[in-house]
C-alpha cells in the first residue's frame, strides 16, 4: 500500500523499482509552469506548485507578501519526500554541510534554545502588557518574569507579551520585511495541526524563505495538498509570514551555532484579531520551540474563543492490572523521563506516554478530551533510525525517511478522555505530596498562582532539586506554563473555570432531564519536600505509587477509605512504598503555611487582575481560609 507522500506516478519510495522507465515523473519535472503577476513588481514564476490550487483568499495574502518582500521565485510546497530531499540539497548546497548537522533539531528531543521575543497586537487593551510590570527573562529558561511592585519584591512570572501598536507593527514591518526575499524563493506551505479535515483542527499557510522551516513544519504538523482543500472551504486559517533577514547578495556572516538566545531585532508579533503570526529573524523554524508558537500561543487564542484549551503537558495512560486504562494530563516543568516510572510499576500495571508536547483539551459527549495536534508519525520513529537516515553519508547519499502525514494513534480525531489533570510542583517546604482538591474551581485556583522552587539567580529549573533551598525563590508559574499567556490573565484563568461547567448531554433516561457533566479531577503533587537539608522522598521505583494512588482515586472517588479531608482538598493515609520513609511530614496539612500560601494567592490575583478578578476566585479563596 502506497503512502501520502508516495510519488502518484511511480509510487517511490514505496515501491523501489519504477515500472514506467521511459516516462519522466510528474513531481520531479512539472508539467506545467506558473507566473505570478503583481501589480507594480512584475512577473515571478512559480517553479513548483500550481496557482490553481489556491483560493482567493490565499492569493491575496500571497500577493501582499510579494509586493512586500519582492522574492525571485515562488514554490509552492506539498510536503512530499522529494520535495524534502530536494530542500536538504539547497540547506547543503547553501549553508554547507555543518548546516545540515543540526538538522537533528528536526526530529530529536531536545530542550528549548533561548527564548522568543513574543508582542501582541490585538483590540483588547486588556489582552496586551499591563504595563506595571518591567520586563526581564531568565536566560537559560522560557520563562518571562516581571519585576512586581509587591513589598517583598518578588519576581513573578510575565504573563502578558509585549503590547505593539498597529502604526508601531507597520513600521517594523515595513523596516524588516521591506525585500527581505530579494534573490531567494519563497515557500508558501499549507499544514495542518491536527488531523486533516478534523472538526478540532486548525489549517495554516506559512510563507517563509527558509528551508529549514519548510522541513520543520513538515515533521512538526501535517504538510499535504489536501489542506488547501480545507483552507479554501473557510477562510479562517492562520496566515504566518518568516524571513530569515538575508537578502542577496548576503553582506553579512551567518552566525553558526545558532546562538543561544536570539539577537538583537528578532522579533515574533502575534495579531490575535486577525489570526496573523509574523517572525523576523535566523533563529525561528530551526528549534523546536518554533511548534509553540503555533500549537500554544496561537491556539490558546483560538481556543478561549471556541471554548477549548491549548497547553504544554503530557498525557499518560495508566493501566491497571485488569487491563483498564485511564488518562491524564501531567503538566511539569521536567520531562516525564526523569520520574523513571517503568522501573517502580507494580507487576500488571503500565504507564505509556501518549505524547509529551503541546495538548489541546475539550469537551465531547459529556467527557473531557485531550489530544495533541502535532505529527504523531515522526514521534514514533526511532532516534537512531533517523540519526542513520540523515546524518550517514555524503549530500547525494542523504535520505529523508518518507511517512504517511496523516497516519496517527489516536483512534478519533477527539482524543482521549481524561480523568485527571496533574501539576507537579517543585517546592522544599511544606507543599505536600499528593493533594487531590475537592472541586474544579479550587483546583484552578490553586493552579492559577501556583509557586515552584526557581534559583535566584539564572538558572535551569531541571536542577533545583539539587540545589540549596536558601538559594532559591519561589516563583508564580501559573497553570505551570513556562511561556507567556498572550492574552488577559483574567480571560484566561476565568476561561479554565468555564471549562469545568462542560457541555450537557441528553440523558439516556429522558430527553428532557440533562446530566451536568463531571470535570477531571485536579490533583497537585510535590516530590521535592526537605527536612533538615534532605529530600524525604526517595523517587525513583516510589515515584509509579503516585500515579497507582491517581488511579485509584479517578476509578472510585466515593471510596474515601485510604483519603484524609482537609481544608484545601483531601491528601492519602498511606502509601505502599518499596523504602522506609517517614510520610506524615509529606501528607500533612499546615494550616499556618496554608494560611499564608491563601494570602499570597489572593496578593497575586489582586496585582495582576485588580478589577477583573473572577468572582469564583474570591469565593474560593474566601471559602478555603474558612474550612482551615
Amino acid at each position: 500500500m502506497s503512502k501520502e507522500t508516495d510519488c502518484p506516478t511511480c509510487k517511490y519510495p514505496s515501491t523501489q523499482t519504477r515500472e514506467r522507465v521511459n516516462e519522466v515523473c510528474q513531481f520531479i519535472v512539472p508539467r506545467q509552469s506558473n507566473t505570478m503577476v503583481v501589480p507594480g513588481y512584475g512577473q515571478i514564476p512559480v517553479v513548483k506548485g500550481d496557482l490553481s490550487c489556491l483560493s482567493p483568499e490565499v492569493s491575496i495574502f500571497l500577493n501582499e507578501c510579494v509586493q512586500l518582500m519582492t522574492p525571485s521565485t515562488i514554490r509552492i510546497c506539498n510536503g512530499s519526500v522529494f520535495e524534502a530531499q530536494e530542500l536538504r540539497d539547497s540547506i547543503g548546497n547553501e549553508f554547507g554541510s555543518e548546516e545540515q548537522k543540526v538538522l537533528d533539531r528536526l526530529h530529536f528531543k531536545m530542550n528549548d534554545i533561548g527564548f522568543d521575543d513574543i508582542h501582541v497586537i490585538t483590540k483588547d487593551r486588556m489582552d496586551a502588557d499591563p504595563g506595571t510590570f518591567s520586563s526581564t527573562t531568565t536566560s537559560s529558561t522560557n520563562i518571562h518574569v516581571s519585576k512586581s511592585t509587591s513589598t517583598d519584591n518578588m519576581e513573578n512570572v510575565r504573563l502578558s507579551s509585549h503590547y505593539m501598536t498597529g502604526k508601531h507593527f507597520d513600521f517594523a514591518k515595513e523596516k524588516r520585511f521591506d525585500g527581505c526575499m530579494s534573490g531567494r524563493t519563497m515557500y508558501v506551505v499549507p499544514f495542518s495541526m491536527g488531523w486533516i479535515g478534523s472538526r478540532h483542527s486548525i489549517v495554516g499557510v506559512q510563507i517563509t524563505d527558509d528551508p529549514v522551516l519548510v522541513l520543520n513544519l513538515r515533521c512538526s504538523f501535517r504538510v499535504l495538498p489536501s489542506v488547501w482543500d480545507c483552507i479554501a472551504s473557510s477562510t479562517n486559517f492562520i496566515r504566518s509570514v518568516h524571513s530569515i533577514g538575508m537578502p542577496r547578495p548576503i553582506i553579512r556572516r551567518i552566525v553558526f551555532p545558532s546562538p543561544p538566545e536570539p539577537p538583537v531585532g528578532s522579533f515574533i508579533v502575534l495579531k490575535h484579531d486577525e489570526q496573523q503570526v509574523w517572525a523576523h529573524g535566523y533563529p525561528f523554524g530551526r528549534t523546536p520551540r518554533f511548534g509553540k508558537t503555533f500549537s500554544i500561543h496561537a491556539a490558546s487564542w483560538i481556543g478561549a474563543k471556541r471554548g477549548w484549551l491549548a497547553e504544554q503537558a503530557a498525557i499518560l495512560a495508566i493501566t491497571n492490572t485488569k487491563n483498564e486504562t485511564i488518562n491524564v494530563c501531567y503538566s511539569s516543568m521536567t520531562p516525564v523521563e526523569s520520574l523513571q516510572l517503568l522501573a517502580g510499576l507494580a507487576n500488571g500495571w503500565k504507564i505509556d506516554v501518549i505524547c509529551e508536547k503541546s495538548v489541546w483539551i475539550h469537551w465531547h459527549n459529556g467527557k473531557m478530551h485531550a489530544f495533541s495536534p502535532e505529527n504523531d508519525e515522526m514521534e514514533e520513529m526511532g532516534t537512531q533510525k533517523n540519526l542513520s537516515n540523515l546524518l550517514s553519508g555524503s549530500i547525494q547519499d542523504y535520505q529523508i525517511q518518507g511517512f504517511n502525514p496523516q497516519k496517527t494513534k489516536w483512534e478519533r480525531d477527539v482524543g482521549v478522555p481524561i480523568s485527571a489533570y496533574i501539576f507537579a510542583n517543585q517546592r522544599h517546604d511544606q507543599y505536600p505530596l499528593i493533594l487531590e482538591a475537592n472541586t474544579w474551581e479550587e483546583g484552578v485556583c490553586l493552579a492559577a498562582g501556583i509557586r515552584v522552587a526557581m534559583p535566584k539567580k539564572s538558572g535551569s529549573l531541571e536542577g533545583t532539586s539539587a540545589t540549596d533551598p536558601a538559594q532559591q525563590q519561589l516563583v508564580e508559574c501559573p497553570m505551570l506554563r513556562p511561556d507567556s499567556i498572550n492574552f488577559s490573565f483574567a480571560k484566561y484563568v476565568n476561561h479554565w473555570l468555564e471549562m469545568g461547567i462542560g457541555v450537557k448531554t441528553p440523558s439516556a433516561e429522558s430527553s428532557e432531564s440533562y446530566d451536568s457533566p463531571v470535570p477531571p479531577q485536579i490533583f497537585f503533587t510535590n516530590l521535592y519536600q526537605e527536612a533538615d537539608g534532605k529530600v524525604i522522598w526517595p523517587g525513583g521505583v516510589d515515584n509509579a505509587k503516585v500515579f497507582e494512588y491517581i488511579y485509584g482515586r479517578c476509578t472510585n472517588p466515593s471510596d474515601t477509605s485510604n483519603t484524609v479531608s482537609s481544608g484545601v482538598g483531601k491528601v492519602p493515609k498511606n502509601l505502599e512504598l518499596s523504602a522506609l520513609v517517614n510520610l506524615p511530614p509529606l501528607l500533612q496539612i499546615n494550616i499556618r503555611f496554608w494560611l499564608t500560601e491563601l494570602n499570597k494567592l489572593r496578593s497575586f490575583f489582586n496585582a495582576q487582575m485588580e478589577c477583573c478578578l473572577p468572582p469564583q476566585l474570591d469565593k474560593v479563596l474566601t471559602d478555603l481560609a474558612g474550612n482551615l
